[in-house]
């Protein structure tokens, strides 16, 4: 019969599944989405350019993104108007904050150059 264990996660003892005889981390909803992540971020990380294979080895690639992008737009043209009314004061706190950034940017550049 196996014995109880602490999760890692959370420190909660509970009792590895007869299958996963190994199991380290407990069936909770929330440390087994930390674990998943976990698992991502590694599986990253050993992948680094995974998903741009394609951008790199594909030239119409990027193109065929584009229009897809642009099709769907096309289709759901409500979407993102519904999305910034909201959303609206979150949008504009960001938009606020860019627009500093960027003001500052082209502040120093200007600088720079005379």
């Amino acid at each position: 019969m196996p014995e109880e264990r602490k999760c890692s996660f959370c420190g909660k003892p509970f009792m590895p599944n007869k299958y996963r005889p190994n199991q380290k981390i407990c069936s909770s909803v929330e440390c087994q989405y930390k674990r998943q992540l976990g698992n991502m971020a590694v599986w990253r990380k050993k992948n680094p350019n995974y998903f741009r294979y394609k951008e790199e080895n594909d030239v119409s690639w990027k193109e065929t993104c584009r229009h897809r992008s642009l099709e769907w737009r096309k289709k759901h043209k409500e979407y993102l108007k519904l999305y910034r009314e909201a959303h609206r004061l979150r949008h504009r706190n960001y938009m606020r904050d860019y627009m500093r950034e960027y003001r500052k940017r082209k502040k120093l550049e200007k600088s720079d150059e005379a």
